[in-house]
Parts: C-alpha cells; structure tokens; sequence
C-alpha cells in the first residue's frame, strides 16, 4: 500500500507515477520489471519513489488493486439492480469480468500475470482479502436478507463459493491461453454459469 506521502500528491502527479507502473508492469514480468525505467517514465528521482513505495511489489500490489477495484466498483452498482440476489448479480457480472480480463484494457496484465502464475514468478499477496471488505453495511444486510444465511460468515462463504467457481473458469481459460489457443469466453460464461446453478439450486440424489 503506497504511503500517505503518495497520496497527499496531486492526482496529476499520482496518475502519471501509476501510468508509468501500468507501462512497465504490462510489458515485462515482474521479475524483469525496472524502477529505473518505470521512475524515468514518471519524471520522479529514485529517492521519491521509496518515499511513495516500500519496494517493486508494493507499487505492483497497488496497481493490481486499482484494476481490481474498478471492476469490483462496476459490481457493487449492479447490486440494487438485481435486487441484491448475489446469483443474479453473479450471472450478470461475472461473464463481463472473463471478457474483461482476457481481452480487456488491462488484458496485458492479467496475461503477464498468468506467465508469471505458470513459472511460479508472481509475488504473492502478504494477507488474503476479505471479500465483505468492501461492501457497505447496507449492502451486506441485503445480500443476507436474499439467501437463507444466518451471519456474516455464511455471506463470506457464498461469496468465497461464487468466487472460486469464477476462478475455476479463469483456470480454464488460462490453460486455453498457455496452450497457444483463442480463450473462448462465451464457452467459459456457459460453465460458469452451469457452475452457478448447482451452486444456486444444489444436487439432487437420485431415488433409488
């Protein structure tokens, strides 16, 4: 997380430092990745980005965060459209994520990350998050009023489930990435959303 010296610079300054992060970070791996070219970019002194960044991974986990964020920010104002049920939420969003971490602005990353994933390069995140961290006590309320949860920690665990069938379609497209083939995200929205289903509506034993 950058320091507060980072953010009490003006926005123009912030931008331009993090552009600089998005050029080098979305061109080379993270173990190739440079401060010199990324602060010769940013027209900072070398001194100024230590006073803004404890080192590379933690400018890498910021700028990580600020694409997660937005599209997490995109979620969160389809909530009251689909009346706070997490699993319409799921459907409508979720497909848009694939197409938007495969062939989206921030594509390059999500990629280079992958290579990284595949060659056991990527940093890994000092805690794990917690997904009801960014959500309103409104929104939490809502959400647990649509299922039949009893606290916090059954909505924890449905989010975590909805996220893990999510992964588990990343998974694939990831594998379609590595092996040189086009990354279908219409076939994995499909899957996903079988997923989705069982998850939604549960199995059913056959009578004997």
């Amino acid at each position: 997380m950058p320091s507060q010296t980072f953010f009490n610079l003006p926005k123009e300054k912030q931008d331009r430092i993090m552009a600089a992060a998005r050029e080098e970070f979305f061109t080379h791996s993270f173990d190739e990745a440079s401060i010199n070219r990324l602060i010769k970019a940013a027209g900072i002194p070398r001194g100024s980005f230590y006073q803004y960044f404890a080192d590379k991974e933690d400018v890498y986990f910021y700028l990580g965060d600020q694409i997660s964020q937005r599209m997490i920010e995109g979620a969160r104002k389809e909530l009251v459209a689909c009346g706070y049920d997490p699993f319409a939420l799921a459907r409508k969003v979720l497909p848009q994520w694939l197409d938007k971490i495969f062939y989206g602005e921030n594509a390059a990353f999500f990629y280079r990350k992958i290579d990284m994933l595949h060659s056991q390069q990527v940093p890994r995140p000092k805690q794990a998050e917690d997904p009801l961290a960014c959500l309103s006590a409104q929104e939490i309320a809502g959400l647990t009023a649509k299922v039949a949860l009893q606290d916090r920690t059954d909505l924890k665990f449905l989010l975590h489930s909805l996220l893990l069938a999510f992964i588990s379609c990343l998974s694939e497209g990831a594998e379609d990435y590595e092996a040189g083939r086009p990354v279908d995200t219409a076939k994995l929205a499909q899957v996903l959303d079988r997923r989705l289903s069982y998850l939604e509506n549960g199995f059913k034993k056959k009578a004997d």
